[in-house]
């Protein structure tokens, strides 16, 4: 199994075990801080536009550091957004880089470590991870990985559908979709949102079509319980 391969199964075990009736994006903000080995995260889309939104925050300190970087507008994932890369600096470097963030975070005595990465799948960045942690950023996975994981919760949560084909190629994509969403619940125990986001995930992470990988299951040819056996 592929490194990319093994990541997913990691994310999709953390997911069965989280709090079934959590919002997708909280399950996976938690699952990715996990994996990358930092306190806490937060997921926030729109970065530059007046919709700016935070869909997730795994606590009330990674809700603090996304208010303040959205007030002062400056900070690890306002970085990440208007970069497309990964932002990760010695706790030196980041009072030099965010001098207000950093006198806010004192006056608000949060002594931690900040990083943050795109989601980024394609040209488009969607969003950014900002993550958390009480001593210098000290990765669980390489740098490589982290962006791997951020750009497929990316398609996992915001995955879109745009396709130019006849209403009725459209619809019976949708349908293989669909029957192959509910095989993935019925393989890994998990809710149909979270089955699609696997389902998103897993095309992301090997360069094909969402319908190829839905048809992929439905034929039986792509078993994710089998997967996560082999991988357990």
């Amino acid at each position: 199994m592929d490194d990319r391969s093994a990541l997913l199964v990691r994310l999709t075990q953390i997911l069965t075990v989280t709090a079934p009736r959590a919002p997708l994006a909280d399950r996976l903000c938690l699952a990715y801080a996990e994996i990358v080995g930092a306190e806490g995260a937060a997921i926030t889309v729109g970065y530059s536009t007046p919709d700016r939104t935070t869909l997730s925050a795994s606590d009330d300190v990674a809700t603090r550091l996304e208010d303040l970087q959205d007030v002062l507008r400056e900070g690890p994932g306002l970085d990440a957004f208007r970069n497309g890369s990964p932002v990760v600096h010695s706790r030196a470097e980041q009072g030099r880089l965010w001098p207000m963030l950093q006198q806010a975070m004192n006056e608000h005595r949060l002594d931690v470590s900040l990083l943050a990465f795109p989601m980024k799948p394609d040209s488009e960045v969607l969003g950014a991870i900002s993550l958390y942690s009480g001593a210098e950023p000290d990765l669980q996975c390489s740098i490589e990985e982290a962006q791997f994981l951020a750009d497929a919760i990316g398609v996992a949560i915001l995955g879109r559908f745009d396709r130019e084909e006849s209403t009725d190629a459209v619809w019976a994509t949708r349908d293989r979709i669909n029957q192959a969403t509910g095989m993935v619940v019925a393989q890994l125990g998990i809710r149909s949102t979270d089955a699609l986001a696997v389902l998103r995930a897993h095309a992301y992470a090997h360069g094909a079509p969402l319908e190829d990988v839905a048809a992929a299951v439905v034929s039986r040819k792509l078993d994710f319980k089998a997967i996560e056996e082999s991988e357990g």
